[in-house]
């Protein structure tokens, strides 16, 4: 007996209500138990502290209680320590500090993915009032990977979720009287203000259904411009004020390093990066644009203006900067979803789909399991909860041999040592371009590696008793300046483990 036929309701069991209402929704069921084990198995890998961001994250909801200084500057190098910065997401810091009080890192991880599932859900819920399972299955198979592009344990996972939220609730009151339900969204917002920096996505995606509501549906006009001026006042809710609004529109003004995740699609392949989601976000943005031509001439009657207005904002962030795949992907569950349903009006096939997706799904997920497909995608090593084995080895190399500042470090590694080592040791740089002067890295961080005269420059200057530097830093001066130190008689490597290469001045 093959799946389809298993997933047939059986005759037999009418009169046996819950046995039949089983039956028939176990390839719903099938579907959404595979989707959620599929985007588990690229969640649930293990952390490499040496790269990652997590570490200054839960450092930060460490120290805010007791020094407010790190919610408004660097705070944590030697270089810039005043340098002005807001902490946009010192409510995250505190969330994922508390999470690793109550069970280490795999705590962490594990809220982490909660966290995941939940904005996952939303989105999957979003879609079920425009879609029939089946649809919404195979497009959730194509957004699962974009979905993977973002599996470091970061604050926007909050965005994902808030997002989710405020998408539901718009969405649906758009189309049936739940209108009391938009009340939720400023109190929402205010959580989001101080949890992730994409807050500013709240009042936009009231802007789409507000303009669409003027254009289209006056009569909700009014309630949705009153829900829209309170949540433009809910980010004012914050320790910044206004100062949270304009620093996060403006934080690309001093941003003095370049990082591949803020870059396109097409730039990073020209670099010669590879990665699967590269293709697979062309193929979904060319299903999206297609999906729109169809539905426009096929049943103008189910283009949603607010819901083209969102997805060409998610998929313009997409587009210029690859850090939003992940966006993009859960906003494209619902409404490509949408636009194929209204391009292709035959209920009864859509919901014979729904074995199919079930089939797929559970075929999609045994492949990827079998070949630990994951692998080919950002951060994804290990399978597994908790710290990569020996990932603390670096640190416990400087502790257990007494080895004191100042540390020249490269930029990847800063949270590494500010989660092990801060306040004991300050570091040199960490990876948040906004915490430094765009000058710092211009004239400083990238030609001292790159420039020998440069190096001695800040040799003499900062008194480096030590170099503990990232030994996957592929960029082009981290690699001359490892070259470099090895034929340097000054400087004697003492210790590497092939994430962290540690050298002592002689």
């Amino acid at each position: 007996m093959n799946l389809i036929e298993l997933l047939e309701p059986k005759p037999e069991n009418g009169e046996r209500p819950f046995v039949f209402w089983m039956q028939k929704h176990a390839a719903v069921m099938v579907l959404l138990v595979s989707l959620f084990a599929l985007y588990g198995f690229f969640l649930t890998h293990k952390i490499d502290l040496t790269t990652a961001d997590i570490g200054r994250h839960i450092k930060n909801g460490e120290i805010m209680f007791k020094d407010s200084a790190v919610l408004s500057k660097n705070y944590y190098s030697y270089t810039n320590p005043d340098f002005p910065v807001l902490n946009h997401h010192f409510a995250s810091g505190a969330l994922f500090y508390f999470a690793y009080k109550l069970g280490g890192f795999p705590a962490v991880q594990l809220f982490f993915i909660l966290l995941s599932f939940s904005a996952f859900a939303v989105f999957l819920l979003a879609s079920r009032g425009r879609a029939q399972w089946g649809i919404i299955g195979f497009v959730a198979l194509l957004a699962i990977p974009l979905l993977g592009e973002r599996t470091e344990i970061r604050p926007e996972v909050w965005s994902y979720l808030f997002a989710g939220l405020f998408f539901f609730v718009l969405s649906r009151a758009s189309r049936s009287a739940h209108t009391k339900t938009l009340w939720l969204l400023p109190l929402l917002e205010i959580f989001w203000v101080n949890t992730h920096i994409y807050f500013l996505l709240g009042p936009l995606l009231v802007g789409a259904f507000l303009v669409e509501a003027l254009l289209q549906k006056r009569i909700a006009f009014l309630r949705l411009f009153a829900v829209f001026g309170t949540t433009l006042a809910a980010m004012f809710v914050n320790p910044f004020g206004y100062r949270a609004i304009t620093e996060a529109a403006g934080i690309f003004e001093n941003y003095g390093y370049r990082i591949a995740e803020n870059q396109s699609v097409w730039f990073l392949e020209q670099l010669g990066m590879h990665n699967p989601n590269f293709l697979i976000f062309q193929i979904a943005l060319a299903l999206l644009v297609l999906s729109y031509v169809v539905v426009l001439i096929k049943n103008r009657a189910e283009f949603h203006l607010a819901h083209f207005f969102v997805m060409a904002g998610v998929g313009t962030l997409a587009v210029f900067a690859t850090r939003n795949f992940a966006l993009f992907g859960l906003f494209l569950i619902p409404i490509l979803s949408e636009n194929i349903t209204g391009a292709w009006k035959n209920r009864g096939a859509h919901i014979q789909l729904e074995q199919s997706a079930a089939f797929c799904a559970v075929l999609i997920f045994a492949l990827f399991v079998i070949f630990s497909i994951p692998r080919q995608f950002p951060y994804w090593r290990t399978f597994g909860i908790g710290l990569e084995s020996g990932n603390s080895a670096a640190e416990n190399f400087l502790r257990e041999n007494k080895i004191q500042g100042p540390y020249f470090n490269n930029y990847d590694i800063g949270g590494y040592l500010i989660f092990h080592l801060f306040p004991r040791e300050k570091v040199f740089v960490d990876n948040r371009p906004e915490a430094y002067p765009a000058a710092f890295f211009q004239n400083e961080y990238i030609p001292m590696q790159e420039n020998e005269e440069k190096w001695k420059e800040a040799l003499a200057r900062y008194n480096f008793n030590a170099i503990v530097f990232s030994q996957r830093d592929a960029t082009p001066w981290g690699q001359k300046f490892l070259i470099a130190r090895v034929q340097d008689p000054q400087w004697a490597p003492v210790f590497a483990d092939g994430r962290i290469i540690i050298f002592t001045r002689r």
